[in-house]
């Protein structure tokens, strides 16, 4: 799998930032804070959920023309 990165944060200096990316096949791949237990959430096994800002996702977006 290729991924290309849509967004980071602007103050980020490094590679292990909250970052949104595109893979090669067309999918999303968000990297954020682990998210285990939350009111509401409920994980399947095999999934993981992340925690991004909002304006982290709408960088994205507008990266993807959105």
């Amino acid at each position: 799998m290729k991924l290309t990165k849509l967004a980071d944060p602007p103050d980020c200096g490094s590679d292990d930032c909250p970052a949104v990316y595109v893979t090669d096949s067309g999918t999303i791949v968000v990297q954020g804070d682990a998210v285990s237990q939350a009111e509401g959430l409920r994980l399947g096994a095999g999934e993981q959920a992340v925690e991004i800002s909002a304006d982290l996702l709408r960088e994205a977006l507008r990266a993807l023309g959105g």
